[in-house]
């Protein structure tokens, strides 16, 4: 059964069955699904009885029923975590089973044991619902379902610099699309600008901007914003690895130009190109630079539409010239033979002056 088909149940008041766990990784997911249920239990009547892990034995349950109103006929017993063995929910379930005024909500960020009888019994017995950590690369697109929820047109671009910014975590991107709701208020249609004034501009928008910088040979601009990645807490060494990463799937981008040339008059629109990405590259063709987080084709399209286009604006030879001097910047810091700092500045200086370091 579904989480909408549940509650709709619990709504029109059938309480079988009487019990639920809601649980996972993706935390937003967890919140919204437990907070739906409560909110179905709760119109009809139930009264709501929160218990901690470590509290959920026979007799803790005893005193929180007890504590209860005389005039609360159905009631809710809300479980925030679940502990290493959670012995007392096995208790819950058969409590819960017999009194048809309980129902039993475990919610739980996190993986469980499903080793354990109180799980079995709630897996035969209960719902269980599950929300899995997200991808990476999935982020843009859910970030951009979220806005629409709220009523907002958020740009990829901008999709994509809250995904930088908050990596995998959905109640974060939610915050922050909060935010820029109020900030834009009563605009609807938000720009790649709002979100930078609101959030900030992304480490992985910097490294973007670094490039272009280097491509450009504006080394002025590309050490501006180096320093500005600089200011977010990233460490030198660090900088120095991402750009690394840059740099490679630049190469990667230009091999495939090289390899294909029906991708350039894809490149004039993301709105065409991810109708082209999605038709044209097999999971056979992605992999075709492996299948790890190396790889640039197992990136967002967003992410491969970029590069694809930067790339265009670099030859093959120059690319593996500044891969090389920055494994060598690397070598470098990792061995002590200079500043990190020093080190860093030195090698985009003078990558952006058309050299190398």
């Amino acid at each position: 059964m579904d989480l909408q088909t549940f509650v709709k149940r619990l709504e029109g008041g059938k309480w079988e069955p009487a019990a639920a766990l809601v649980y996972g990784e993706e935390t937003l997911g967890v919140e919204e699904a437990a907070s739906a249920i409560l909110s179905a239990l709760e119109k009809r009547g139930a009264t709501r009885i929160v218990l901690g892990p470590k509290e959920t034995d026979a007799a803790a349950l005893g005193d929180a029923l007890s504590q209860m109103s005389l005039f609360a006929d159905r009631r809710v017993v809300l479980v925030e975590g679940v502990p290493p063995r959670a012995e007392g929910l096995s208790d819950l379930l058969e409590r819960a089973a017999r009194e048809p005024d309980l129902f039993l909500l475990v919610r739980h960020s996190g993986d469980v044991d499903k080793r354990l009888r109180w799980y079995k019994k709630m897996s035969a017995e209960g719902a269980v619902f599950r929300y899995e950590a997200v991808k990476e690369r999935e982020m843009p697109d859910r970030i951009r379902a979220r806005a629409r929820l709220l009523g907002l047109d958020l740009p990829i671009e901008g999709a994509q610099a809250i995904a930088s910014r908050v990596g995998t975590d959905l109640l974060t991107a939610r915050n922050e699309l909060e935010k820029l709701r109020l900030y834009a208020s009563p605009r609807k249609k938000l720009t790649t600008e709002d979100v930078e004034a609101v959030v900030g501009r992304s480490r992985d928008t910097l490294l973007y901007e670094i490039t272009e910088g280097i491509s450009d040979r504006d080394r002025e601009r590309s050490l501006a914003d180096l320093q500005d990645l600089l200011r977010q807490g990233i460490s030198a060494g660090a900088i120095l690895i991402l750009l690394a990463r840059e740099v490679r799937f630049l190469l990667q981008a230009r091999i495939a130009l090289r390899e294909d040339a029906s991708i350039r008059p894809a490149l004039g629109s993301y709105s065409a190109f991810t109708g082209f990405f999605r038709s044209r590259f097999t999971d056979e063709r992605k992999d075709r630079f492996g299948k790890g987080r190396g790889n640039l084709f197992r990136q967002h399209p967003y992410v491969v539409f970029l590069r694809l286009g930067q790339a265009a604006r670099f030859g093959e030879e120059e690319l593996m010239s500044l891969l090389a001097a920055f494994s060598r910047a690397d070598r470098a810091v990792k061995s002590g033979a200079g500043s990190s700092e020093t080190v860093l500045f030195a090698t985009v200086a003078a990558a952006s002056a058309g050299g190398n370091a």
